[in-house]
């Protein structure tokens, strides 16, 4: 498995959705997507060497830039299931990666990630969104409701890393590098006792697996592709995978979710819900039914940054104020069925249903987001 469909002319909407959203299937888009971006030529300079063709223009960030506090981990100390961070100014972090030209020797493996860029400088206009990424629930509800979003840019010298994980809420998300190369390793789904030993402890770095703890990871199928200056990756919802980078990067990234994935960040919802409730079992019998499920949906919350109500939320926004005909959307009636299918999924939990019964106004939320749906078929 090594073949991953590459446009070099960017696609109509209607082929990416038939081709990749709808099957869930990853893509390579050349540069001709971000072709008129700022950030691709602002960010960046020519690179003497051969390869990366470019490198970042440390005087021009840092200038812009160099006074925000950003969040930076260190690559080679491990911490749980991540990577030790910690909080300097970006004119800090460009010091330590501009150090021998981001080479890992010097650098120490510094990597600045999940930088919210937009949110630290949303006048900036350093890119815009490509019209094939553009239906995005997930932002679309963060961004009213919230001071939070899932638009990042991340930076790192050459060696830096993200070790194996799958996104956020198994949300689809694509990255577009400014600069660098980076070396993706996707996993299609359906292979996660690949990466688990028998406790359920996931493999961390995949260039060093036990094979005594995780015996079925030589097992597993994987993709390994090559991301140059100016592409941008689509990574299908639940594709595990592993990022290295090679030479200085830059790269722009989004989580986001919408009609085509709704189930699969449904199921991970649900999933990581009896995950929890399983975890407390042991105080059921001294609480009573309304505080075990408090409890169990706080835990949610604080495990999988978001929970039942806040779920239901996003599709009540999305449904009464975003969906729409448009350019850059499915079909009206066919993201009303996704959801009315997600809803039908959930009332078949009774521990839904008698949460619902719990709160009169997450009651009053779910009808009136069914009576849309039936209105809007």
């Amino acid at each position: 498995m090594n073949d991953i469909v590459y446009y070099e002319a960017v696609p109509s909407y209607k082929e990416f959705l038939e081709r990749h959203l709808v099957p869930n299937q990853p893509a390579m888009f050349g540069p001709a997507l971000t072709k008129d971006w700022n950030a691709r030529k602002e960010w960046v300079i020519p690179n003497e060497q051969a390869m990366p063709r470019f490198k970042p223009n440390y005087a021009y960030l840092k200038s812009r830039f160099g006074n925000t506090r950003v969040q930076v981990a260190e690559c080679n100390k491990r911490h749980f299931t991540d990577q030790e961070r910690s909080e300097m100014t970006f004119a800090e972090f460009c010091q330590l990666w501009e150090a021998n030209e981001g080479k890992k020797e010097k650098s120490g493996n510094y990597y600045l990630k999940d930088w919210h860029f937009v949110k630290a400088f949303p006048d900036e206009g350093a890119y815009e969104v490509p019209k094939v990424f553009k239906d995005d629930w997930l932002n679309e509800y963060w961004i009213n409701h919230s001071e939070d979003d899932y638009r990042f840019s991340y930076m790192g010298g050459d060696g830096t890393f993200t070790p194996l994980h799958a996104d956020v809420y198994r949300s689809y998300s694509w990255s577009s590098n400014i600069c660098g190369i980076k070396k993706w390793t996707l996993f299609p789904p359906g292979q996660e006792d690949c990466f688990k030993d028998k406790l359920g402890n996931m493999v961390y770095d995949i260039r060093q697996v036990d094979p005594v703890q995780f015996p079925r990871f030589k097992d597993a199928k994987s993709i390994v592709i090559y991301q140059r200056d100016g592409e941008s990756l689509f990574v299908p919802s639940g594709w595990f995978h592993q990022v290295e980078n090679i030479g200085a990067t830059i790269s722009i990234n989004h989580n986001w979710c919408n009609s085509t994935n709704i189930l699969f960040t449904f199921n991970s919802l649900q999933s990581d819900y009896k995950e929890v409730k399983e975890s407390i079992q042991d105080i059921r019998e001294s609480v009573t039914s309304d505080e075990f499920m408090q409890e169990c949906q706080k835990l949610l919350l604080m495990h999988s940054g978001w929970n039942w109500s806040l779920f239901l939320s996003i599709l009540h926004h999305v449904a009464t104020c975003y969906i729409k005909n448009c350019d850059y959307q499915p079909d009206v009636q066919w993201q009303m069925i996704k959801i009315e299918n997600v809803l039908n999924d959930w009332q078949e939990d009774k521990d839904f249903v008698d949460f619902l019964k719990q709160d009169p106004s997450l009651y009053q939320k779910f009808n009136e987001l069914q009576s849309v749906i039936k209105h809007g078929e």
